[in-house]
């Protein structure tokens, strides 16, 4: 299939993942370290089954050193996006992800030689500027100041943007199902690491009652995450990193639609701010990633 056509699969299954995550770090599960080891640890043993499936060959030191780093990564973009989302809604804190073009851009021109055309740049910079449009207080004055969430999520974009620049850099070397393999692994290591912390034992421990109870709704943000990553691991091993991603930011579309329905039918699990004056702004700001997609791809 089209590299596309996984790329735009890629915020479909997150768009899902997002609003589960909301939920269980709002009513089931409090602490963040704890929800990111949990699922560190879970793609790490996925890791461990998929190389056991296709055989874990060898791809050198220096491929394998970069892929678990990415891995690692992986598991660790999760805590200031974590909290970022106790923090704000979902539909807010999602548009802030549009850094990653801006990033993987940068260091795909440093890294793979990868470069887009001036017209392209324009476009991606549209994008970035709306999004970040969305995470601005008003303030007297009529001045305006970024929100905690804009540091947080930039934190967390780059971190997410390394992730793809260095497994382009390893599948070119070997194949999709082995360099998925190490980087889940890179994950599960991730994980291991944060269990040396007793804040995070401790965490865990808090919250076993509610991770017991909640094992089937961890299953489906697990599932939809990992098929969010597979389908972006597979689009990046067949285009460049930065038009992976700018596909991947008609996310906030898709995070204001859902939210909205979820807010209307299913208050009680998720409430967003719906107000017309917000909505309109985020439809604006929405409106002009559009724009900048359409400069990308014209």
């Amino acid at each position: 299939m089209p590299w596309y056509i996984f790329a735009a699969a890629t915020p479909f299954f997150y768009s899902i993942s997002v609003f589960i995550d909301k939920y269980l770090i709002e009513k089931r599960i409090k602490d963040p370290l704890a929800l990111t080891a949990l699922f560190a640890l879970s793609s790490g043993v996925l890791g461990i089954v998929i190389g056991l499936i296709v055989g874990f060959k060898s791809i050198g030191l220096y491929q394998t050193g970069l892929i678990i780093f990415g891995g690692m990564l992986l598991s660790f973009y999760l805590l200031p996006y974590y909290k970022a989302m106790q923090i704000e809604d979902a539909s807010t804190v999602i548009p802030l992800f549009q850094f990653i073009p801006v990033i993987t851009l940068v260091l795909s021109a440093i890294f793979l030689k990868e470069i887009l055309t001036i017209k392209q740049i324009i476009g991606l910079l549209i994008v970035v500027v709306a999004a970040i449009s969305l995470s601005v207080d008003r303030i007297e004055g009529k001045i305006f100041k970024p929100r905690k969430t804009l540091w947080l999520m930039f934190l967390s974009s780059l971190m997410y943007g390394l992730v793809g620049i260095l497994f382009r850099l390893t599948v070119k070397e070997t194949n999709y199902w082995t360099t998925l393999s190490y980087q889940y692994i890179g994950t599960g290591i991730a994980g291991l690491i944060l269990l040396l912390f007793p804040k995070v034992r401790s965490g865990i421990k808090k919250d076993i009652k509610s991770i017991k109870s909640s094992i089937g709704i961890i299953g489906m943000d697990k599932l939809t995450g990992v098929l969010a990553q597979m389908a972006e691991a597979r689009a990046v091993s067949l285009a460049i990193v930065p038009l992976v991603n700018i596909v991947a930011s008609i996310q906030p579309l898709l995070m204001l639609i859902e939210g909205i329905f979820l807010t209307i039918l299913f208050p009680k699990i998720i409430k967003e701010n719906i107000k017309k004056g917000v909505i309109f702004h985020k439809l604006v700001a929405i409106f002009f990633i559009f724009i900048g997609l359409y400069l990308v791809y014209r």
